[in-house]
């Protein structure tokens, strides 16, 4: 039996679910899920956040931090995320006590088995294309990303589900949707993908999966090749007239298109023309967090050269007279491999200033450090770019150059995010290099 088919017979024998993790942004949707679906569901986490707020506003029980005591004799399955190693004291004693575990990507397909699942994988552009189709359709969705006005919410139940498929540990290949999206594919998460192959191998195994229709982008060229010739596979590709959307950036319009072409199967196009303009935006996609006294600050969790590139075009179309960023990097692995080709990415900046890596459960790589990642810069970055030890440190810096006409980009997918709820509590002043204070 495989993990996924494991894990459906688990959820269909209902029961007390236990998730560590239980406030990364997936776990939290699929603790959500598996409640919908009549499961006792409790979890822990070391830290607590929006989405451990809004599962326990909601009934579940969450305990702050790990300890092999929460399996007790009433926990009939363990779920964990990927952060968390087959070592740890609280797998160790579910399976000494015959509890079953599984992994967070093994659930989700499980959950998708007996719905219209459509599935958004690519390497970016999931999250939007996600909650663009769950808004434009109305249906369930499971997101990686909070939309605007849903309270913390990141996943809801329901007969038609459009769900984020995850590529970062390969278990993309485990969904059997009915519909799927490829956006777009670049070899990433080398943590998981020993070779470029591999990784593509994960949405070869998707195509071959999806029992009805593959929508993928024409102007993707590892995309068109896997799907060119494929009876099932159909293309879809940036209109030659705008899409009218409230979020910016030629990206968004090659999302906006994805979801375009499977909301077809449900709504007609006038329907779907109309949703799209009124869009909700998903948290930390070109969220504006401060714009006060001609200084705007956005955050963005733009994390690889391709979507670094991509967030400065969209904010040099605002036009600001000095566009700068922090940086953080995220995950070691992904930093020593891609050294070279983020510099290019950040061209259009004014300055720049890196904070170390987000380490994402990574032990410390030589050559993967921010440091490291400093030396790909040329010497034209001389005086540009600025490399500090902490996020606070970073921002006294950066708020006390910060002027009008100013537009700052929180950049990283990790706790840089911090710089962010500093920056929607600061006002500028002659004290304008201080923290917050609560």
């Amino acid at each position: 039996m495989s993990p996924v088919d494991h894990a459906e017979q688990l959820i269909k024998q209902g029961g007390h679910v236990h998730l560590m993790g239980i406030g990364g942004i997936g776990m939290a949707g699929i603790a959500w899920l598996l409640k919908e679906r009549g499961l006792t569901v409790s979890g822990c986490d070391l830290q607590q956040n929006r989405q451990t707020e809004w599962l326990s506003r909601n009934g579940i029980q969450i305990a702050q931090g790990h300890s092999s005591e929460h399996i007790t004799s009433q926990i009939d399955w363990l779920v964990r995320s990927t952060a968390v190693p087959d070592t740890h004291p609280e797998v160790f004693q579910a399976l000494e006590r015959g509890v079953p575990v599984s992994r967070r990507g093994e659930v989700l397909p499980a959950l998708m088995r007996d719905r219209t699942c459509i599935a958004v994988s690519g390497t970016h552009g999931k999250t939007t294309t996600t909650a663009m189709i769950a808004q434009i359709l109305d249906c369930g969705f499971f997101v990686g990303g909070e939309m605007a006005g849903c309270e913390g919410a990141v996943a809801r139940d329901g007969d038609i589900m459009v769900v984020e498929a995850d590529e970062s540990d390969g278990t993309v290949a485990g969904y059997t949707p009915n519909y799927s999206i490829i956006t777009n594919i670049e070899y990433d998460h080398m943590e998981h993908h020993a070779s470029e192959a591999a990784f593509i191998r994960c949405f070869e195994r998707l195509i071959e999966q999806t029992a009805e229709t593959v929508f993928y982008c024409a102007q993707d060229p590892i995309a068109k090749k896997l799907c060119s010739g494929n009876p099932k596979c159909k293309p879809y590709k940036l209109s030659e007239r705008s899409l009218n959307l409230p979020i910016p950036g030629k990206h968004n319009q090659s999302n906006a298109a994805a979801a375009l072409a499977v909301s077809r199967h449900w709504k007609t196009e006038t329907g779907i023309l109309q949703a799209l303009e009124n869009i909700r935006p998903i948290a930390r996609r070109f969220e504006t967090v401060f714009n006060q006294e001609g200084i705007r600050i956005i955050s963005d969790y733009a994390h690889h050269p391709t979507e670094v590139a991509a967030l400065i075009q969209t904010a040099q179309e605002l036009k600001p007279k000095r566009l700068l960023g922090i940086f953080q990097p995220h995950r070691y692995t992904r930093t020593r491999a891609l050294g070279p080709d983020f510099p290019p990415s950040f061209q259009g900046l004014e300055k720049l200033w890196l904070v170390p890596v987000y380490a994402a459960s990574e032990q410390p790589l030589e050559g993967g450090t921010s440091a490291n990642l400093a030396i790909h810069f040329s010497s034209n970055w001389k005086n540009r770019l600025y490399l500090f030890q902490t996020l606070e440190a970073a921002w006294q810096d950066i708020s006390a150059q910060l002027q009008a006409g100013d537009l700052l980009l929180i950049i990283g997918a990790g706790d840089v995010e911090q710089i962010a709820e500093w920056a929607k509590k600061w006002y500028p002043g002659e004290d304008s290099n201080l923290l917050p204070t609560d």
